[in-house]
């Protein structure tokens, strides 16, 4: 298993399906937060990406794939370069043959949305087709082919699509240098790699600096001398880091109990797992847990583009 792989493992990340269809009119999206990472896929016709973060308004079309980091300036998708709706009224949702353009929208939640880990990747993340190489390209064709088809299961289908989507993002990142450092400009020496691979893979081992230095058959120095380059982070730091990375996820699953969290987390008592845990993010596993149910009972509402319960997003209108 290689570093990336075991992240991303780690991680759990799974994308969650906010649209696929159709939409025409003089349509807004509007799909900010700063804790998920927002993707948009263009299957049919092209729209406009808005940001401050933009020097103009940039095209976006058939096969392009747009994600928007938490730490992305406030960003909206529109039917015109020039004309910004001040609201989604004008907006129309259709079937895929019907709409002038077609979208596949969905969000990744991250546990921990503003550590070093995201921040090292660019805050828009823009993939042109003829950019996309061939995995890539086919899975994004294979994602609006089943969006299209809207067959039995096809929600499910598209959100597990979507997992892997976001995996060949990230491996596109790093092989076209739009890391900047951190933890994914590090996979690309082996032999740290193999010490993130380590870590990665069992979190909850007691690593000792030796043992991740044979691993990646580095001396103490070097590794130590490596990772303060790349990361910013000693080893250990850094495996403490990742362990609050996973129990954020873990924190997130309601069944999930602090002393499980611990345990997997590689404490041996929830009492040091929380002093950990609040030294890190400063807040304890209970208040960091209440708070997400507070944000969850706040976007209960289906704010910033999410949809209604019956389709629609806040203020669509549904196509006759």
């Amino acid at each position: 298993m290689d570093a990336l792989t075991a992240l991303a493992n780690g991680l759990n990340l799974r994308a969650k399906l906010a649209y696929a269809g159709g939409a025409c009119g003089q349509w807004l999206m509007d799909h900010n937060s700063d804790r998920s990472i927002w993707f948009h896929l263009v299957g049919k016709g092209c729209g406009w990406a808005h940001s401050p973060a933009l020097q103009a308004p940039l095209e976006i079309s058939e096969g392009d794939l747009v994600l928007f980091m938490p730490h992305a300036a406030k960003h909206f998708l529109s039917y015109s370069p020039e004309h910004l709706p001040a609201d989604m009224s004008g907006t129309r949702i259709t079937k895929w043959r019907d709409g002038d353009v077609g979208f596949v929208c969905g969000e990744i939640e991250l546990g921990i949305p503003q550590p070093p880990l995201w921040r090292a990747l660019p805050p828009e993340i823009i993939i042109r087709r003829s950019d996309a190489g061939d995995i890539l390209a086919r899975l994004i064709e294979l994602i609006v082919a089943e969006s299209i088809s809207s067959s039995f299961g096809y929600e499910s289908v598209i959100e597990r699509l979507c997992d892997s989507l976001f995996i060949l993002v990230l491996r596109h990142c790093i092989e076209t240098g739009q890391v900047r450092g951190g933890v994914f400009a590090a996979m690309q020496d082996k032999r740290l790699a193999a010490a993130l691979e380590a870590i990665h893979l069992e979190p909850w081992k007691p690593w000792t600096i030796a043992e991740l230095c044979a691993r990646a058959g580095l001396s103490r120095t070097v590794l130590a001398e490596k990772f303060a380059e790349h990361i910013g982070a000693s080893p250990i730091e850094y495996l403490t880091s990742w362990r609050m990375q996973i129990a954020s996820r873990w924190l997130m699953e309601p069944a999930m109990t602090i002393d499980r969290v611990a345990e997997r987390c590689g404490y041996e008592s929830a009492s040091a797992f929380s002093k950990a845990f609040k030294r890190s993010l400063g807040v304890s596993p209970v208040a960091y847990r209440r708070g997400l149910g507070e944000a969850r009972h706040a976007e209960a509402g289906f704010p910033n583009g999410h949809l209604e319960p019956d389709g629609r997003a806040p203020g669509i209108r549904k196509d006759a």
